[in-house]
């Protein structure tokens, strides 16, 4: 068959989106339309573009199916198709359904629909194409499809993609001259990777990683990620990636394995990962850092007991968690701490507390954002059944509008303070003699 997988761009979107973000919902970086947001969003619309990992896999499982597949992001397919698979967003459904519905009208004789994390929960928002898959498609084309006959409705996947046995993902036909992961990785050409699904932690209570992924941890060897890192520079050059995995490195061993891969093929690459910080200690530090680990994402959120308890989130010791942040810094690893603002249980005072943590932490970026009840998690089940949601245009739930009515504080509350968040860590002198010190020291 001839099968155009699709994903869609937003031109009319003045601030950034990507959509593998997020658990696979998607990142809107709509700030608001302060001075101080309008030059957030500017920045983060040029500095940050990345790829949906999944679409790589995808394209290869088809073409090992005996495929002929084309790729497309922001272009769209004619001519002769069979199939046309979209992925669907929380952040930008409603352009996608627009896409889906143009092209039913431009291709009469192909099945168009839709697949992703979103999809796979709200079926019902993405009716304009002829079916919804809902789970993950590499598991289905490998081991479900048959026939175009399958692919009308709601289609249930049985499984879950198989990391190992997954073939190396190919970005063949992707955009890579304009994906970037700045000020976090500069060198280009960059991608994304995937080294594992799913994530067991009870945050998932609130995120939507668990909920899409699941809680049991799938694993690609060390061996076949570095085969795909190596076929990665040697097919485009790749001089940089950023890993797409929940919680990378959970598996201790596969950060020992992958360390010896890498050093004995003498692979030459910058990375990142996401992941929690009780999961480093200075030994497995200084090895990622020595085969090009140079950022770490990682989820602080909080740093009041009371409220992280309120909302189920684990809390990393502090003395451990200073010292990890601290080592980091001491390698040459950026950290980028992300914050929640307006979770449960919290007042202005938390508030102001927890950027006053951020600020004595000062890593290389903080990002602060607007707790979010997404759809599909247990938070967001908790609202609706309270009558606390506030709006249903999940256009909005963009991680910087409060969507749901909070306890102690109004949405212009939390606007603000987020803004002052953002002023309070970027301008300060110490925040920019760092970030200095940083450059001279890459520069060299």
């Amino acid at each position: 068959m001839k099968i155009a997988l699709v994903h869609v761009l937003n031109k009319s979107k003045k601030y950034g989106l990507n959509k593998d973000l997020n658990g696979g919902l998607g990142t809107a970086d709509n700030f608001g339309d302060s001075l101080t947001f309008g030059i957030l969003k500017r920045i983060r619309r040029k500095w940050v573009r990345i790829p949906i990992v999944e679409f790589a896999f995808l394209q290869s499982v088809l073409v090992e199916q005996g495929h002929a597949v084309s790729y497309f992001e922001g272009t769209l397919p004619q001519g002769d198709v069979d199939l046309v698979l979209l992925y669907g967003s929380l952040v930008d459904y409603r352009r996608e359904n627009q896409v889906c519905q143009s092209l039913k009208e431009q291709l009469p004789k192909a099945k168009v629909g839709f697949w992703g994390p979103f999809p796979s929960r709200f079926p019902q928002l993405f009716d304009s194409g002829d079916f919804v898959l809902q789970g993950e498609p590499e598991a289905f084309f490998a081991h479900q499809f048959e026939h175009l006959d399958q692919l009308e409705g709601h289609v249930a996947i049985t499984s879950s993609a198989d990391m190992e046995a997954l073939p190396a993902p190919s970005f063949d036909n992707f955009p890579i001259d304009q994906y970037r992961y700045l000020p976090a990785i500069a060198k280009r050409p960059f991608v994304a990777l995937q080294a594992s699904r799913g994530c067991p932690f009870s945050c998932r209570a609130y995120c939507a990683y668990g909920e899409y992924q699941g809680a049991k941890i799938r694993l690609r060897p060390a061996r076949k990620v570095v085969d795909d890192i190596v076929r990665l520079k040697e097919q485009h050059r790749i001089k940089a990636i950023q890993f797409r995995d929940p919680l990378f490195g959970l598996h201790k061993p596969f950060v020992r394995e992958l360390c010896e891969e890498l050093k004995r093929r003498n692979v030459q690459i910058e990375w990142g990962m996401e992941t929690r910080l009780d999961l480093l200690d200075e030994e497995n530090l200084q090895q990622m850092f020595a085969v090009g680990l140079r950022n770490i994402n990682v989820g602080i959120e909080t740093p009041n007991a009371a409220i992280a308890k309120i909302n189920k989130r684990p809390l990393v010791e502090e003395q451990h968690q200073e010292h990890m942040i601290a080592f980091c810094k001491k390698l040459g690893i950026k950290v980028a701490a992300f914050y929640i603002l307006a979770l449960e249980g919290d007042t202005e005072e938390t508030i102001r507390e927890a950027v006053q943590y951020a600020i004595k932490l000062n890593t290389y970026l903080a990002r602060f954002s607007v707790a979010t009840p997404y759809p599909g998690t247990a938070f967001y089940d908790r609202l609706d059944r309270a009558g606390r949601i506030s709006t249903y245009d999940y256009e909005k739930y963009t991680q910087f509008h409060l969507v749901f009515e909070h306890e102690n504080l109004s949405a212009p509350q939390v606007r603000r303070l987020l803004e002052k968040a953002y002023l309070r860590y970027y301008c300060r002198p110490a925040y920019w003699a760092m970030f200095v010190k940083w450059k001279v020291k890459n520069w060299r």
